[in-house]
Parts: C-alpha cells; structure tokens; sequence
C-alpha cells in the first residue's frame, strides 16, 4: 500500500509540474522536432531524387579476349555493387551477365570470374562454365599462358596450376602470397618454419631461394640477365641476395646501412647492376619538447613518420657497390655505365616545398661515379626525355629542344618547337609529334624526315608509347614508342574542340573516329589487327561502348544509362567572355529539363578554374559527390548550372575571380529566362577561396556555399600544410594563387586578395562546410569565416564533417552534403522556406 500511494503522489506531482512548465515542455518537444525533422522532411522532399539516383549506372573498365571477339565490362551501381557484361563484338544481341561479383580476368579468350570466394571460369563460345570454390585469388601469366588460383587456408593455401584448357599442371600447399609484376609471377611458401620463394618458369613453379628467417620481400632484379632480389630479417637485421637465373645466389653487403631495412628497386639501365633503393623509418621526437631548428630542410619529420632513402648501384657478381647518394645532391637516376643524373640542393633553399610553386629550376648534374667529377647540365625548367641507353638528353627550352650527350658532354640546339614532344624510336632516332605534325629526327646527322602532317588547325597527340618515370619527376622520364607498328594518335580540332583518333603507319593515316565532340574514353587496340573499342559520351550523351573493326563502320555495341534517358534532352548553352587578363573565356549553362520559355530560373554558378571538360561527361544523377555538385540533381530541382571559367590577372587571385565571375554575369543576364534576382555561387577548395572572396564584394548572388577554403592567406601564407607536411607559402607564391612574390615583397596585394578582409560587406547567405581532418586546407580557414561573418551578424551556418577530408569519401557525408546544398539553394533562391535547419541560423541576423 505504501508503494501504491507514493506512486500516486508521484503522478499528481509530474503532473502539476506539465501544468506548471508547459511552455518548457513544449520547448523541449520543438528542439527534439528540430533534431529529427530536417532528415525527415529531406526524405520527404527528396524521394524523387532518390529514385533517379537509384536507377543511375557506371559503366567502366571494358576488356577484350585475345581474339578480339568479345568484350568483358562492369556496370557499377549506385549501392556500391558491380555487375559484368559480356558480349560477342559481332552479336549486340549476345549478352551475358553476372550480378555482384568481385572481379574479372581474361585467360586468353575465356573469362574468370570471382565472387567473394567463389571463382566462376566461363567458356563465352560455349556457354560452358566450372565453379572454384574457396578461392583467395586468381592471376593469369599471359607469355607462359598459365592459369592460377590460390585457395584460401579452407584447403591448405594451396596454390593451383593450369593450362588454359584448364588441365592442371601443378599443385602446390602453404602458400602465403602471389603476384605478378610484368611477366614475372612469384609466390611465397611456408612449410613448417621453413620459407621459400617461388618463381613461375615455364609454366610451374620452382623453388629458387629458401630461407628459416622472415622473407620480406622478392622482387625482379630489372637486369638484362634477369634474376631477383631478395629480402631476409631475422631479429631486426635485413639480409639482401641477388638469386641469378641458374638459382647461384649473391649476398649484398649492407655493414654500411645496417639502419636501412626497406627496399626498393630503380631501374639501373645496366646490363650488370641492381639500382637499390634503401630506406629507414624516422619516428617524430617525442618527449616534453619537440625542438625545430631554422636549419631543418624538412619539417615533415615534426609531423609523422618519415623515411629515408639512400640509393645503391651494386654489381652482385664483382660486389662493387656505388653510393648513389651525395651529399648536397638529390633525386639520383640511373642511366647506365656508372653515370647518374641528379639535382644540386640549392643552398638559397629553406624548405623542401619552396620550388613547388612552379616558378623555379632545378640545377641538373651529371656524377661520373668512375671518375668521381661532376658537371653541370643545365637549369632544368621544363620536360626533360632521356634515351634508352641514357646517352641523350632531350631538354625543352622556352622556344625550342637542346640535346645533351652525356658522353661527350656537349650541348646543341635542336630545331624544332619546344610545342613537339620526342619520343625515342632507337637510340639515335627520335619521333617528333606536336602541332599538326610528326617528324623523324637522327639525332646524329640530324636529318628530318617528314611522317604526316595535319591541317592547319589541328593539334597531334601521341597515344600508344611507353613512359618510365624516373626519380627526377614528372615529365623528366625515358619516353619510347615503337615505329614499326601502328601509331595511335589523338587529331584535335583547335576551332570547335573536336577530337578524332586515327591509326599511322608507313605514312599512311587510316581514321578509327571521326571528328567528334563526345568525350573518348578507354580507346584500346582490340588485338594485333586494326580493330578497336572505347568509351563514347557527352554531357546529352549516354556512355556507349563501341567496336571498330579495320575499314568496317564502328558500331554501338551497349548504352548505358537506360534509366537516365531523359537528361539526353539536357540544353547547354554556351557564353563567351573577357577574363580578368583579358582572354576570351567560356561558360557552360545547363538548364532545367523541359523548362518554360516564357519563365525565369534561378542559376547555380560553380567557379574553379577552367571547367569545360566537364561538358563531356553524362549527366548522372548521383549522392556520391565529394564536394556536394551534381549537375543533374540541380536541373531536376529546377535551378540552372553556369560551370563558369575564370582566368588569371596580375592583380591577385581572387580579384581575378572577380572580374571574371562579373563579366560572366554580365553576359548571363542577356539570357532572357534567367532570373538575375537568384544566383547562387559555389566553389570548393580553391574554388572556395574563390567564392569567399567574391562574396565579400559583390551584391549580385542571393547566396553562396564554400567548401573547405581558404579564407585569410595572410595567416595561412605561413601556416602548415599537414597534407604536404610543409609551409603553405609556397603554392600563394606559385600554383593557383600565383601572386608571384612573398608575402613581404608585395603585402598589399595579399591584403587586396584575402577574404576575411572583406566578410563584413559579404550580403548574402554564406553556407560553409570543411572535413574536420582536411590537411590540406585547415579548418580553422572555415572557422575564421564563420566567426567573421558571425561577428558582422551575417546569416551563416558552417558544416564540420567528422573524419573527413579535404573532399567528403564516405557515402553518407557526400549525400548530406549533397541534399544539403539543395536545402540551401532551395530556400534562398525558390523560397522553400519549410527547411528548419535552415530556419534556425535567421534568429537574430540581419
């Protein structure tokens, strides 16, 4: 009775106090609404949003057999699965599929197919299939045409050899690991405590090295006389052997970097050496107190883990060793005979990062190691192509090439366009391509003979050869295409943009496509014959796979997209321009579907840089956008997309962007169903700062969204790039900012150009949103903006998502996002005013 009766008081007490505070209770029902309501009523608002999404494909990565008579591709669906197609070239009737698979391989002119642990190998002509089961990965060596599947530790990490008739040839247990590089395949077995390495010769395996120490690593050694090199640890020390192909083995004597147990191999370009590429973890400092020293070259060793890299040029048979590495010289390239390409440290140099702006040399040596001298080369600025025995240099000038012998050490000129890019034929003869024309050059009685030229405005490219990058980087690299087959080119129409592709050999130019303005993708020659497929789409355009066999027409073998028909009716309508420099630029406006010529629409603007290529690309409706812009989600809610160019002044980025971005206006406004009174803006990254900085001058846009920006390059010109684990200054000097001066030689044009300067006078809505862990852009940038604009009472709302990037990965973020950047537009620019997580930021605002 006692429990009853305080039961009771109890009931009549809530309930006075409901009577007492219901303006409370009915405060706390509002913000649970508030908390639920916007995922709800987005749902709600969305769903046929979300039903287009759903229906939307990708179509990728198309394979041929090696008989050229079918095709293999996946079709990506929005849920992260893949499907495969296949398909006779001759039959567009034939086809068949496989729903949620994992993978696909040809083996030959027969198909592997795997899901999860089951392996499918299928027959096409046929029909005919077999099932492996328990399967952990399969891998085909074309040139010993075999066929092998490794089983998961189910049956034994057994590791299965076939023909590719599929008659078994060798059956192996305990095998921990398998790859293929190039067309070496290399296993890795455990039986009991001892480990061996295998290699694949003559179609089986067979035991080269065996080891009862840990075996890290095995790898080809890349010399003439082939063999591999090997890795052994055994408590902490590392072992190296070269095992030739006659199995003698050769051990590297490391006493000299016993600290260096990471390895990795560089082309030595001699018949008789290993180029070694040691490395060693440097672990930050840890402690009370992290010491930084003016002189440190590299402070990423503050931030993280570091390794350091020495190189070795070793013989194995003789022994002889070079160290590579010297001291005051980086990025040492291997070109043959004991002579190496690398850069002089500039001792002006304070960072690593300070030539990364793009306005810089790097000062080019040859080392001699017989000799022991070095010479100078050149200041090397632009590409640099490097002949197969590595005895010439090709170096682009401003208006020209200069070849270089690094045998003779002379240097001459070379008169041809710096426009025409070499690719080495033989070791004297180069293939010039560039402009509308392709030459043969000999290199030593300098001779010219004219392959084919193009009309006037046509600009050539080369698309079949082979390119070795070097440590040196980008576009300073050891280029080869072989003359004796057919050469791929790519013929753009420099007037209206139109690409064709055609085949050259003998002089004779046999056209695989005809001038287009679609978008080509995946051009692959189909086998040893003329016979070709590829990619074809445009922004009205569904991806279509297509066949070209020898003189026949190409034919249209599978469309993708067969859900998204409609945006084939999308309207683009170019606009042309001054940018801030002067240059003719271009805009691109999508406009809704079906729109009413005789209505108004609001505008979406997206600044970057130059985004035509977008153009070509079909407009899929998807969630997965990694800075929230989809084209055709934007159309179908009614807004028009101006994907809007922008082009450099030397006033300073983002007044560049400004003026650009005003006269795109300006030309936008002669476009009669455009709604001048609602145009929105967006931007991320540098596309970001672009929008900051217009908003803060500007009263033409009814609202912006800004993605992780830079929002103050006074304080970031200092700051650090936990991305590039360096100083930021580097990329305002150079890059896209490309003030080109410090922040102490010219302060007033980095103060002209800063945004957070200016958020005061910002009239519009500012929607900001960053990854919590961008390093590449800090966060703090969004704050700053966001608590600029807050501080001027601006109605803002910034978006922090959690373990996220400089761009959004996770498919969850990048739907949010994606929906809330329509929120946004909605609301400020076709007064969808029942959105409460925006209703909210109003309170107080002006």
């Amino acid at each position: 009775m006692m429990d009853i009766k305080a039961s009771h008081i109890d009931y009549i007490t809530f309930k006075s106090f409901l009577w007492r505070n219901f303006s409370v209770v009915v405060w706390i029902l509002w913000i649970f609404l508030l908390i639920i309501m916007p995922q709800n009523l987005s749902a709600q608002r969305y769903e046929h949003l979300e039903k287009l999404v759903k229906d939307t494909e990708e179509m990728k990565f198309p394979e041929a057999s090696d008989n050229g008579k079918w095709l293999a591709w996946y079709i990506f669906s929005v849920d992260g699965t893949k499907k495969m197609l296949l398909q006779r070239t001759g039959d567009k009737d034939h086809r068949t599929e496989r729903k949620n698979i994992d993978f696909i391989i040809w083996v030959g002119n027969d198909l592997a197919i795997q899901t999860k642990d089951t392996l499918e190998y299928l027959y096409p002509e046929t029909g005919k299939f077999r099932f492996f089961y328990h399967v952990k990965k399969c891998i085909y060596n074309k040139q010993q045409h075999a066929f092998m599947v490794l089983y998961t530790e189910k049956d034994e990490s057994r590791l299965e050899v076939y023909d590719t008739d599929l008659s078994l040839r060798q059956s192996i247990s305990g095998i921990q690991h398998i790859y293929s590089e190039g067309d070496e395949t290399i296993a890795r077995r455990k039986t009991g405590d001892l480990i061996e390495a295998l290699i694949l010769k003559n179609g089986v395996f067979e035991t080269i090295f065996s080891t009862h120490d840990e075996l890290s690593n095995i790898l080809p050694s890349g010399m003439k006389q082939k063999g591999f090199v090997i890795q052994t640890r055994k408590k902490g020390k590392t072992n190296l052997y070269y095992v030739s192909q006659d199995k003698k083995q050769y051990i590297f004597d490391g006493s000299s970097y016993a600290d260096y147990d990471q390895m990795m191999l560089n082309p030595s370009r001699s018949d008789n050496s290993i180029a070694l590429k040691l490395g060693k973890r440097i672990l930050p400092a840890k402690g009370m107190v992290d010491i930084w020293y003016g002189t440190d070259f590299d402070l990423k060793k503050h931030a993280k883990v570091v390794t350091e890299f020495i190189r070795v040029d070793w013989e194995p048979v003789s022994g002889k060793q070079v160290l590579m590495t010297r001291s005051g010289y980086f990025e040492e390239t291997a070109i043959g005979h004991s002579r190496y390409l690398m850069y002089e440290t500039d001792k002006q140099q304070v960072d690593k990062m300070d030539k990364a702006g793009g306005n810089s040399f790097d000062r080019l040596y040859l080392w001699n190691a017989v000799t022991g001298t070095y010479t100078l080369i050149t200041d090397l600025r632009k590409q640099m192509v490097i002949s197969p025995s590595g005895q010439y240099l090709l170096i682009q000038r401003e208006n020209n090439w200069q070849l270089y012998n690094t045998l003779t050490l002379v240097m001459e000129d070379v008169k041809v366009s710096a426009a025409m890019v070499p690719y080495f034929i033989s070791g004297k003869e180069v293939l010039w391509v560039g402009g509308n024309r392709i030459l043969e050059y000999n290199l030593t009685t300098q001779k010219k003979k004219e392959i084919f030229t193009a009309s006037d405005d046509s600009e050539i490219e080369l698309v079949d050869f082979t390119r070795i990058s070097t440590e040196l980087g980008y576009g300073r690299d050891f280029r080869t295409t072989d003359i004796k087959k057919s050469l791929l080119l790519k013929i753009t129409d420099s007037k209206n943009s139109y690409t064709s592709y055609a085949s050259l050999k003998n002089s004779r130019l046999q056209i695989i496509q005809q001038p287009t303005p679609d978008e080509i993708t995946e051009l692959k020659r189909m086998n040893e014959d003329e016979n070709y497929y590829w990619i074809e789409e445009n922004y009205n355009k569904r991806p279509g796979l297509v066949v070209k066999k020898g003189k026949e027409d190409s034919k249209v073998m599978y469309v993708s997209e067969e859900n998204n028909q409609k945006f084939e009716q999308a309207e683009l309508i170019k606009i042309s321009y001054k940018g801030s420099d002067g240059e003719t630029i271009s805009g691109a406006l999508y406009m809704p579907l079906g729109y009413d010529r005789s209505k108004k629409y609001p505008v979406v603007i997206h600044v970057y840089e130059k985004q035509d290529y977008m153009t070509k690309r079909f407009l899929r409706p998807s969630f997965s956008n990694p800075t929230g812009l989809n084209i055709p989600l934007l159309m179908e809610e009614g807004f028009a997309v101006l994907l809007a160019d922008i082009s450099q002044s030397d006033k300073g980025a983002g007044i560049s962007a400004l003026e650009s971005i005003n006269n795109a206006l300006d030309e936008l406004q002669k476009i009669r169903n455009v709604d001048m009174t609602k145009i929105g803006l967006m931007g991320q990254s540098f596309g970001g700062y672009e929008t900051n900085f217009i908003a803060g001058h500007s009263n033409r846009f009814a609202a912006y969204v800004s993605g992780s920006a830079v929002s103050d390059v006074v304080r970031t010109y200092y700051g650090y790039n936990y991305h590039f684990n360096a100083p930021d200054y580097y990329r305002y000097e150079g890059r896209q900012y490309w003030f080109k001066a410090t922040l102490a030689e010219n302060p007033g044009k980095y103060i002209k150009n800063n945004p957070i300067m200016f958020a005061q006078n910002v009239s519009a809505p500012m929607l900001l949103w960053t990854g919590a862990d961008d390093g590449n852009v800090s966060p703090e940038g969004t704050k700053s903006m966001f608590i600029a604009l807050r501080k001027y009472r601006k109605p803002v709302i910034a978006l922090f998502y959690d373990k996220e990037g400089h761009s959004l990965s996770r498919a969850e973020a990048q739907k949010d996002l994606t929906l809330k950047i329509l929120d946004w537009f909605n609301y400020h620019l076709k007064n969808e005013k029942n959105i409460p997580w925006i209703q909210k930021y109003i309170k107080g605002a002006q």
